[in-house]
């Protein structure tokens, strides 16, 4: 699904499209769910967290004046969310912390060679090049998601790039980590 065609799902619901709404599900929902899933590590949890984040959009979504940041406010939604899941149930956040092989695996259904590269990121550059390259969100985006500035994201996208270019070339040749 195209950006534009995003776009026009999202004016169709603010003008009370219901349909538009389960296309919009559709195409993000398991996205999410993995995103979610990542750093709650409960397939439940996860779950309910998504859920919560469609009520609100289907709320709220009438408030969103540009519509081209849509996705952008959609992740920034599931963040918070997850954030105040943590805050709610007294855990710590995990955001910054190691995400285990098995929780990859149970996330992603698909050989591990280069994405396994991804999360053994540093966690701020693990963040932006999950939301870049799992989530295909685009540099403008991954800045609202997030709230760091357009240039960080930028230099940590950059970075992580480096360290992934890096890991794989040493997984290749034989001088794994």
């Amino acid at each position: 699904m195209t950006n534009a065609d995003i776009e026009l799902l999202v004016i169709e619901l603010q003008f009370g499209n219901r349909t538009a709404l389960g296309t919009l599900y559709q195409h993000f929902h398991i996205a999410m769910r993995k995103y979610a899933l990542l750093r709650v590590k409960d397939a439940m949890v996860a779950d309910d967290l998504v859920q919560n984040v469609w009520c609100k959009v289907a709320k709220r979504v009438t408030k969103l004046n540009d519509v081209s940041l849509f996705k952008s406010w959609l992740y920034k939604a599931l963040r918070w969310e997850i954030i105040d899941w943590y805050r709610a149930s007294s855990k710590e956040v995990v955001m910054d912390s190691d995400i285990p092989e098995k929780a990859i695996e149970l996330v992603y259904n698909e050989p591990l060679s280069p994405l396994k590269q991804l999360f053994t990121l540093p966690a701020n550059e693990r963040d932006v090049a999950e939301l870049y390259y799992l989530n295909d969100l685009n540099t403008k985006e991954i800045s609202l998601v997030t709230g760091i500035p357009l240039g960080t994201v930028k230099s940590r996208l950059h970075r992580a790039r480096a360290l992934l270019k890096q890991r794989i070339s040493n997984t290749e040749y034989g001088y794994d980590d």
